[in-house]
């Protein structure tokens, strides 16, 4: 949050009723007139008692840790009446003395091993409802000694998925907490910032938590929401801390709509769940990517998108300072017909099967109107790619957070809250955008140039710019007023969902709908992915494709060797939902070092740049080769990973698979690999050969070694 962001809250606040903002203990146990309620099935054994608070004692059945003995809610006790049963589910209904109705549902499907809670509030009071301290969740009571949990608990640690290493962090940093940590110190993160922020509750998509042999995935879902699954503590009598998880927790002022409520209104929070695995954290992160895939958020059958020859990085209109690549007259310098066709002569060289052109193409930057003056009409160009070249033509589109608006109506700008339309200054630049991404306005004229695209032979389109900058009060713009972060990110989202109502099988990318490109996260991974979510019904077409790769194209080497490209193996371990990147060949060594690291973590590959080496240029060539001819494994195959360094893809059917090796040591190495098929996404049982090593059978795993020359890679194929 900005100095801006706070200085409008605190403004807001002095007119809002405030949940405090102090942590309140869970209450102590009291009589209830009403009597127990239990869900359970093979792995939980969940008991609720409503009264004033919520007695609630959650325990797991095989190894009978209690993993919760009370249930914490900020702002007091609400007093629940009577439990309802409602199939597999528990429902209680409470209230606070500010008017703050509380509905909690407990689900457990007794044939899987999860159980799940979902939280409504209503404001049935007179005065809005100021929830930005709104926390609930289950509490475990933990004696702490001297900073340090009891023994039973200390070998317990929480992993944050999918970022246990983040993309703007440090190469020592990983998101591992003891709860020790989580219960004494605060979280240090740059996931949500460039710099490092600080903040009192833990939060990630999920969390695992783990002994290393028995472990449960607490995961928050929530589709229409800016929801993360949070950590805390609440302080407790008799020297006890109380290790808060679950529940909901109103985080960096998101989900906006769950952070304050007017009279009558309601906010229906996301699912969090709770599932039992039995192994380490890697079998956490599996668990959690299962689950995301029967939810729809994984890579789709028959998924295979063109590899991409990006013209950006021999482009000197690129390169050239300020904002001179929107100058007309350098765009009809450098950025020619005849420079396209270079350009696709080295993507066919190489082996690529599109051209994706980055800013330069469109009459100014980011209008997304083709530019025929100096590149003829846009259905010519992608007749003229297939045809001399074989390749599709793929286009980046940014939307309204980065973009030269002139183009754009100005019934399509910003309105603040004194009635004043945001104008733009080109003297400013790109930085300082005034389009409103949420208006219908806008909307629509994006919408009608995208088409015209398609229509003109597009397959690819990267939505780029997607950055919220600032609330817009236009009552005409079809949105909330006034409209903040959701919106905007809904808007962004629903975009991705128009083009694809006429035109499913255009492939987009979307970067961070909040934040747009840049090493950091400001939204789940599957916001935006797959179906639209409830309240958003206006397009039922399918969202964005593929997720930008955290903007790890620049200097990909450094970004390997710095450890800042490892999130992209822990992504892997989480997601199967495909992620995007292109990166600057010029950057690479004479053993495609970082070609193959990037084939091997991004399922939709880009490259560019001519490497000055003749050496490496044809190392790059001779990896494409093989990157193509095995290219469904990385595609759409499991990914599964022995080490950071040692990635496997494995066939949808369980029978081959490929596995990278990789060394980020200035030194040549022979390293054992201990392969488990088993473990790997593979059949166990069989007989397995290897192409590139040599291994041996050794029960039910096979035993090898493996030379990889310093900054270097190993291709095996596992048949």
């Amino acid at each position: 949050m900005n100095r801006r962001d706070m200085m409008k809250l605190a403004a807001t606040q002095t007119a809002m009723v405030a949940l405090p903002a102090v942590i309140v203990a869970p209450s102590a146990r009291a009589e209830s007139k009403y009597a127990p309620s239990t869900l359970k099935n093979a792995q939980f054994e969940l008991t609720v008692t409503p009264g004033t608070g919520l007695q609630c004692k959650l325990v797991h059945v095989p190894t009978g840790k209690i993993l919760a003995d009370a249930y914490s809610y900020s702002g007091g006790s609400p007093v629940f009446s009577e439990a309802k049963k409602d199939g597999a589910s528990i429902v209680l209904q409470g209230k606070t003395d500010l008017g703050l109705e509380i509905v909690h549902r407990f689900t457990v499907d007794p044939e899987s091993s999860w159980i799940e809670e979902q939280i409504t509030f209503t404001n049935t009071g007179s005065a809005p409802l100021d929830l930005h301290n709104a926390r609930s969740g289950f509490v475990l009571p933990l004696q702490l000694e001297r900073g340090k949990v009891e023994d039973g608990w200390a070998q317990h640690k929480l992993i944050a998925i999918p970022f246990r290493r983040e993309p703007n962090g440090h190469r020592l940093q990983y998101a591992d907490f003891s709860l020790d940590q989580i219960l004494t110190g605060p979280y240090s993160s740059e996931l949500w910032t460039m710099n490092t922020s600080v903040t009192p509750g833990f939060a990630a998509e999920g969390w695992v938590w783990t002994d290393g042999k028995q472990g449960v995935l607490v995961s928050k879902f929530s589709p229409g929401g800016l929801e993360f699954a949070v950590l805390d503590r609440v302080a407790l009598p008799q020297n006890k801390v109380g290790f808060r998880w679950g529940g909901i927790g109103i985080y960096r002022g998101n989900p906006e709509h769950g952070a304050w409520l007017k009279p009558g209104e309601s906010h229906k929070f996301g699912v969090t769940r709770v599932t039992a695995f039995s192994g380490d954290w890697m079998q956490g992160y599996y668990t959690f990517r299962g689950e995301m895939e029967k939810r729809g958020q994984g890579v789709p059958d028959g998924f295979n998108p063109p590899v991409h020859w990006n013209e950006l990085y021999d482009n000197k209109l690129w390169w050239l300072p300020g904002d001179e690549q929107n100058n007309p007259a350098m765009r009809k310098e450098y950025y020619t017909l005849a420079s396209m066709k270079e350009e696709a002569a080295k993507a066919k060289a190489i082996g690529c099967e599109a051209l994706y052109q980055d800013p330069g193409w469109d009459t100014s930057f980011a209008s997304k109107v083709w530019d025929e003056e100096r590149l003829g009409s846009y259905k010519a160009f992608t007749t003229m790619l297939k045809t001399d070249y074989g390749l599709k033509s793929s286009l980046h589109t940014p939307l309204s957070g980065w973009c030269d608006p002139s183009s754009y109506p100005q019934d399509a700008h910003r309105l603040d809250r004194f009635g004043e339309r945001a104008m733009w200054d080109r003297s400013s630049g790109f930085q300082d955008p005034v389009l409103c991404g949420a208006s219908q306005q806008y909307l629509n004229v994006t919408l009608e140039r995208l088409r015209a695209l398609c229509q003109g032979g597009a397959a690819f389109f990267m939505f780029d710019g997607t950055m919220y900058h600032e609330e817009c009060w236009d009552p005409n713009h079809g949105h909330q007023v006034p409209s903040r972060l959701e919106e905007h990110c809904q808007a962004t989202c629903r975009l991705a969902r128009m083009v694809h109502a006429e035109f499913p099988e255009v492939l987009i990318e979307m970067h961070d709908p909040a934040l747009g490109g840049a090493p950091m996260r400001g939204c789940p991974i599957y916001y935006g992915y797959g179906k639209c979510p409830e309240g958003e019904e206006v397009c039922q077409a399918l969202g964005f494709d593929t997720v930008w790769a955290f903007e790890l194209m620049w200097k990909p080497m450094e970004d390997l060797t710095s450890g800042r490209s490892i999130a992209l193996y822990y992504y892997n371990l989480a997601y199967s939902l495909p992620l995007y990147i292109h990166i600057d060949l010029r950057t690479d060594n004479q053993n495609a070092l970082v070609f193959w690291w990037n084939a091997s973590t991004n399922r939709h590959l880009g490259i560019g740049g001519t490497h000055p080496d003749p050496a490496v240029r044809q190392a790059q060539k001779e990896g494409m080769a093989n990157y193509r001819r095995l290219k469904p494994y990385f595609a759409v195959g499991g990914f599964y990973g022995i080490d950071e360094q040692t990635h496997v893809h494995a066939d949808r059917q369980g029978k081959t698979a490929v596995m990278n090796c990789f060394n980020l040591d200035n030194h040549a190495i022979e390293k054992e690999i201990r392969f488990e098929p088993a473990k790997l996404g593979l059949t166990s049982g069989k007989n397995y050969q290897f192409v590139g090593a040599a291994f041996s059978r050794s029960s039910d795993a096979y035993v090898g070694k493996v030379s990889i020359p310093a900054l270097g890679h190993t291709l095996v194929e596992v048949t």
